[in-house]
């Protein structure tokens, strides 16, 4: 990965900082220089974006996905390790102090203040129009996209780090509006002055098409907060750009497929076998999603922990170098696909639909290369129904299950006692109490 090494310089600097804990240290070491000055300087930004694409795609990314995987049933856990387990069983047996809420409290939040010094900086550094740009636009990238998978596992999360430790919790509503205003202003400010090749030769890498991924991410949030006109025309923007390139989440050999190291490479959770679902959500016969992510079984007897058949992992997961998507091309057709059924657009959501459904040419592989639905295309609510479904096939460890159960299905039950089939088996995750022992500003946790 480009300029990889940086990162243990200013990753070192920023962590020992205290931007991250609720403490400041009062030691200084004259032979660092200090965050301030490296944050100071063009080359110090440029170190820290490129230290950031490292620690998000590698830390950050694996609790994006693995927290709500458990969760949700994407994911079997196979050993008897306390923290996914907890996650597994969730309900009231989901204590604050589980590692398994803790991990992804504590790496998201980072990457997200790691993402607030790129801002910082991007406004104080002299740059060129072009290259603050680019910083801009990325750091307000990375701090959306953590705050967006903050909000979908906890109740309230803090906009803005503080280096006091005492960080302000705001709701849903307000969370989902400042994703939607740092993507705007990345959109904005990059259509006002291009990014420049000195960003992207440096920082960027030929993967990552930064004006894509945002107008991906201002689909997804316009979707969760109700702005459906938003949301497709921002979906449109992803699908007919010229530009074919996909964005990617690239590894090597130092900087491992984090999912392929939980699953196939350590075995500690393996998916479980038609991507957890049951009933009617079990895929259809002949659905070329199932090949694409799913193996054999997976031995262990082929149960998990409570008893649900296991399967190999495959698609982007299945080596140690594999590429995993920033998002998918499928994400944009279900999320027109659901703007326009909410908006009782049902002809329009039913064509958005079956281009999922008879897709066979997605440039990443995942095709599922099924006939036109035969449901009712008159009923909004059996339209949603199947677009959920295909959402849970289509977006398999995306880190939106959890997102999309509480969207689709708000009025259901979760059991407060251990349940290895339900749905979902939390709404939201306790608080960590490592956050509220150090910051008195921590909500009440909420009851499931």
């Amino acid at each position: 990965m480009k300029n990889i090494k940086i990162f243990t310089i200013i990753g070192a600097l920023l962590i020992s900082s205290g931007l991250f804990t609720a403490c400041d240290t009062e030691f200084e070491n004259p032979n660092n220089p200090t965050e301030d000055v490296v944050l100071g300087t063009k080359e110090g930004l440029f170190a820290l974006a490129t230290g950031i694409r490292q620690y998000y795609s590698v830390t950050a990314l694996r609790q994006v996905i693995e927290a709500p995987g458990i969760t949700t049933r994407e994911l079997g856990v196979t050993n008897t390790f306390l923290n996914i387990n907890e996650l597994a069983k969730g309900g009231a047996e989901l204590p604050s102090e589980s590692g398994g809420i803790t991990n992804p409290w504590v790496n998201i939040i980072r990457a997200k203040g790691m993402a607030e010094s790129l801002i910082d900086g991007a406004n104080e550094v002299d740059l060129s129009a072009g290259t603050r740009s680019g910083v801009l636009a990325y750091g307000n990238l990375i701090k959306a996209m953590s705050l967006g998978y903050l909000i979908q596992m906890f109740e309230q999360v803090p906009i803005n780090n503080s280096a006091d430790g005492a960080a302000v919790f705001s709701d849903r509503a307000a969370v989902l509006a400042n994703c939607i205003s740092l993507l705007e202003e990345a959109r904005d400010v990059m259509s006002s002055s291009p990014v420049s090749d000195e960003f992207k030769s440096t920082v960027l890498w030929p993967e990552m098409n930064l004006q894509k991924t945002v107008n991906a991410f201002l689909s997804r949030y316009y979707l969760l907060v109700g702005n459906y006109t938003e949301s497709i025309s921002a979906a449109n923007a992803v699908l007919n750009d010229s530009d074919p390139t996909s964005s990617m989440w690239v590894y090597d050999a130092n900087n491992q497929n984090p999912i392929w190291n939980r699953t196939v490479n350590s075995a500690d959770l393996n998916p479980q076998t038609n991507f957890g679902l049951l009933g009617a959500y079990v895929p259809e016969a002949g659905d070329g999603r199932v090949d694409f992510y799913l193996g054999n079984d997976a031995g262990f007897a082929n149960l998990d922990a409570g008893g649900q058949a296991l399967s190999e992992m495959l698609g982007f997961f299945d080596t140690s170098t594999s590429s995993i998507p920033v998002y998918l091309n499928g994400e944009m057709l279900l999320n027109k696909a659901e703007a326009y059924a909410r908006q009782s657009q049902l002809d329009d959501a039913v064509i958005q639909l079956n281009l999922v459904r008879q897709k066979n040419n997605d440039p990443l592989g995942v095709n599922a290369n099924l006939p036109a639905w035969t449901g009712n295309e008159t009923s909004q609510s059996d339209i949603l129904e199947e677009i959920y479904k295909n959402r849970c096939i289509e977006l398999f460890l995306t880190g939106m299950r959890f997102e999309d159960s509480k969207r689709f299905h708000p009025n259901f039950v979760v059991p407060t006692s251990t349940n290895t089939t339900n749905e979902r088996n939390r709404n939201f995750y306790p608080y960590p109490t490592i956050e509220r022992e150090n910051n008195p500003n921590t909500p009440a946790d909420p009851s499931i």
